[in-house]
């Protein structure tokens, strides 16, 4: 007859207090729901148990059917290829075959294995594989082999859906994982969408999958503990991992199970983990807190003691991993490599938090992880921001909010748009970052510099899917080029390859780099031919000649100097060009090349950048001390040399917020040259006891019309202390208004680090160009948007764009770390030096009537 379905969807319930998890509270069904009609007696569920022998060379498997009445059940084996390889009748619902050689599944080699069953009018087909996840002593084992996890933590999220994710978007942010060198995923912090799993069987990815399960604002009561070690709540943790386990546990991509997510420790994981083992003795359980835990009583107890002394007190006899949030690595060091007193390994469930501008902080990991068989690896938090597009047109201009937008309160503002990718899956340079540094391959340059040795990262497969091509640049521009022939290095070896031209290593009078790319030779489920899965950069050579600067001067070229007390300024006019430096400021305020002015706001030295999401915690400290509105005093501005060939002006300044104490002083030096351009010589000293600045330059606008932007430097993407491994030294161009990473909050975005020169001029090439004093280079940024722009907006789409072009030149900045949920940015990687020199050079120029690498070798 006819029938109402009615379903009753409960935002809020006892279940709510274990599931606060760092993702948007919303409310309805995110799930496929249907209905499906079967016959009265069928198969309630299937149990497939593949096994290998000690050699890993032949495979057997069980089967255990749960039968709802009586049935007869009938099998077929099916090969990956899909030819039948046994079949029979189930007996008393269990079954058992063997598989002799099976072709072993891996990220590498994703083969699967079907079992067809029917039952009745059913037909039921079950894919598996045969794999062996084990840990041995301190080390994890896949198929034999110490494989490294190259993971991201993942969410169900989409930007106009919600936590409803379809197929094709699900597909979607698998190609984008396995374009970039992610080979596992933890399903952070509840199961994921059930056809998330099939896909991952398919495409290779390893799956830490996790319980529905979270109570970290229990912090607030102070312990965490409070659900996990209470009796009243085991059925409830139970019951997540019962629904987990059984809905996804013949998966060949499931590697480890976790207990759940930040919700401290107690019996009800420890019975959990009993469940886990229970269903499958050679179960990976996983579990967070007690990582946490064992991390806080060895700091506060056991940091002083011995080996011995220590004995089991930091073991947790439920897990089979050790598991850490957001260590250092002076931290891995200390605990989990200089000790023996970790017997199992050490399992990254979240590190290098990836919010806003970065993460910056992936190589120092990677360095260690590759170096250490315990350190299995780990995903780094997390791959996608959450966020929802609203606006009048949410597909071809969505504006992107967060927590605090909808009048919602208590929020977390935008500290879960924290994602390698922006909600829409454009991709974020934090990822491109990790894709570089997590490559499955390695390069170095031989010592003969004419050839270069390839190892193989990979631990099943060669390298044969890849061509290696390489090109050396003198100067930004191709000089030599080839392509490396039987690349095809097997899994973990190395193979020396020479290079086809040696010739080019002989140019001492030029910047030569070489460049060697990783191309994929056939199609991919997730790429085409030709897409690069990684590169290697070496510096062959680089420019050591300097020319005199007096020298360098025109032989005809003059110069002039005039003061005028009355308009507080001094006047240089050399050959064509025209500056204006205030005796009230002490700052270069003018620059008028052919009588065209360039300047449209003084070159003034600055400390501060837009925090970005990193910098979530020290930037109150930089508000502290004024960084952020410091002003700069004048003492006094004094002509110190003066000739016809070239002028020499002192200026002696200090920077300091209102109503504080300067917390820098700097004398600068401007010389100008009578052929034209000006240096600038700062010196520096910082006051003692301050926080690390973020940065040191100067910063200015240029005129209207100045949207030509050139440079030899780290491009195309950005580049910082820590965060420079995706981009390559090399010559580009572009227009400035096209020079900008749109984060959803605004913030610090697009220096260029280790650049030479850089100019900025109109479409007619009127314009400034900036050369480095020496060949480290300096730092820069061009937008059309000054740091306190950046710093006042919440959000992207509020920025208007100013007409002028602004400009920053820096010394250096301060590193990008991870410390909006990481570790504090290290201090290698601070601008803390108390002393320390600048040096650039601006030449108002035609840009494309001059060499930039003959200016730069004018010092």
């Amino acid at each position: 007859g006819e029938n109402d379905i009615k379903v009753l969807v409960l935002k809020w319930c006892d279940g709510t207090y274990l599931e606060d998890q760092d993702k948007f509270r919303y409310s309805g069904i995110f799930r496929e729901v249907f209905l499906l009609l079967r016959d009265e007696n069928h198969i309630r569920d299937i149990h497939i148990k593949p096994t290998l022998d000690e050699r890993l060379e032949n495979g057997r498997c069980s089967v255990e059917l749960d039968l709802c009445g009586k049935v007869d059940v009938e099998y077929s084996v099916l090969a990956p290829d899909g030819k039948e390889m046994e079949c029979g009748k189930v007996r008393d619902g269990k079954m058992e075959f063997s598989v002799s050689s099976p072709a072993l599944w891996s990220d590498e080699t994703p083969t699967l294995y079907s079992l067809l069953f029917k039952a009745g009018s059913e037909y039921i087909l079950v894919r598996f594989g045969f794999r062996d996840f084990s840990v041995i002593g301190n080390v994890l084992y896949i198929n034999g082999q110490k494989v490294k996890l190259k993971g991201v933590n993942r969410h169900d999220s989409h930007p106009i859906l919600g936590a409803a994710t379809p197929l094709d978007h699900i597909i979607a942010d698998l190609d984008i994982m396995k374009c970039h060198n992610i080979n596992t995923v933890r399903t952070s912090h509840y199961p994921n969408d059930p056809r998330f799993y099939d896909l991952c069987d398919e495409y290779g990815f390893y799956v830490i999958d996790e319980a529905d399960l979270e109570t970290h604002g229990l912090d607030l009561l102070g312990n965490r503990d409070i659900y996990t070690n209470n009796p009243d709540w085991t059925e409830a943790y139970l019951d997540r991992a019962e629904l987990m386990f059984e809905r996804d546990k013949n998966h060949p991509s499931i590697l480890m199970w976790s207990v759940g997510n930040e919700s401290g420790v107690g019996i009800n994981h420890v019975k959990m983990s009993e469940y886990f083992h229970s269903r499958d003795p050679k179960a990976i359980v996983h579990a967070e807190d007690c990582g946490r835990e064992m991390s806080t009583l060895y700091w506060r107890e056991l940091k002083d003691k011995t080996d011995e002394e220590i004995g089991d007190r930091l073991d947790n006899p439920h897990v089979d991993v050790e598991s850490r949030m957001y260590p250092t690595t002076g931290d891995i060091w200390q605990i989990y490599v200089n000790r023996s007193v970790i017997k199992k390994p050490l399992f990254l469930c979240e590190y290098s938090h990836a919010m806003g501008n970065g993460p910056g902080d992936l190589k120092a990991y990677w360095d260690m992880i590759y170096k250490y068989d315990n350190l299995m690896g780990g995903c780094v938090w997390e791959f996608t921001d959450h966020s929802v597009a609203m606006g009048d047109d949410i597909y071809a201009n969505p504006k992107y909010v967060y927590g605090g937008d909808f009048g919602d309160y208590p929020n977390d503002s935008n500290f879960c748009v924290d994602g390698l990718v922006f909600p829409d899956r454009r991709i974020g340079n934090g990822l491109l970052e990790y894709k570089q540094i997590i490559k499955p391959f390695a390069i170095s340059m031989n010592d003969d510099k004419t050839s270069v040795t390839i190892k193989n990262l990979r631990y099943f497969t060669s390298l044969s899917d890849l061509d290696f091509v390489w090109k050396v640049e003198k100067n930004g521009k191709t000089v030599a080029c080839g392509r490396l022939a039987g690349t095809d290095v097997p899994a973990q070896e190395s193979r020396e390859f020479a290079l086809d031209d040696a010739e080019f290593t002989s140019s001492a009078d030029a910047y030569c780099y070489l460049t060697v790319t990783a191309l994929q030779n056939g199609a991919t489920r997730w790429s085409d031919v030709g897409y690069e899965v990684g590169f290697e950069q070496f510096k062959l050579s680089e420019d050591s000649t300097t020319l005199s600067a007096v020298d360098s001067v025109g032989r005809y070229a003059t110069i002039s100097c005039e003061r005028s007390d009355g308009n507080n300024s001094i006047t240089i006019k050399t050959a064509s060009a025209k500056y204006t430096v205030s005796t009230h400021s002490g700052l270069i305020t003018s620059i008028c090349d052919n009588g065209c002015e360039l300047l449209a706001s003084p070159i003034t030295p600055t400390v501060w950048r837009a925090p970005t999401d990193n910098d979530m915690f020290v930037k109150h400290k930089w508000f502290g001390k004024g960084y952020h509105d410091a002003k700069v005093k004048c003492y006094s501005v004094e002509i110190i040399e003066l000739s016809e060939k070239l002028a020499k002006i002192k200026a002696d300044l200090s920077m300091s917020g209102p109503k504080l104490r300067p917390f820098l002083h700097t004398s600068v030096i401007y010389t100008f040259l009578a052929e034209g351009g000006v240096t600038l010589d700062f010196d520096v000293k910082v006051e003692d006891g301050l926080p690390y600045l973020p940065r040191f330059g100067v910063q200015f606008l240029m005129c209207e019309g100045n949207e030509k932007l050139k440079y030899y430097g780290r491009g195309p993407i950005e580049s910082y202390r820590d965060m420079r491994h995706a981009s390559r030294q090399g010559l580009y161009e572009c227009d400035v208004h096209r020079h900008f990473e749109h984060y959803i909050r605004p913030q610090e975005n697009m220096a260029h680090a280790d650049t030479l020169w850089a100019s900025v001029a109109s479409v007619a090439g009127q314009g400034l160009l900036f050369c480095a004093s020496d060949n480290g280079g300096f730092s820069f940024n061009c937008s059309h948007f000054t740091p306190a722009m950046l710093q006042a907006a919440r959000h992207d789409y509020e920025l208007v764009p100013l007409k002028e072009t602004c400009v920053n030149i820096d010394a250096c900045q301060s590193g990008i770390g991870s410390n909006s949920c990481g570790p504090e940015l290290a201090d290698n990687l601070r601008l803390k030096q108390t002393e320390f020199s600048f040096s650039v050079r601006l030449l108002p120029v035609f840009v494309n009537n001059i060499d930039p690498f003959a200016e730069i070798r004018k010092k």
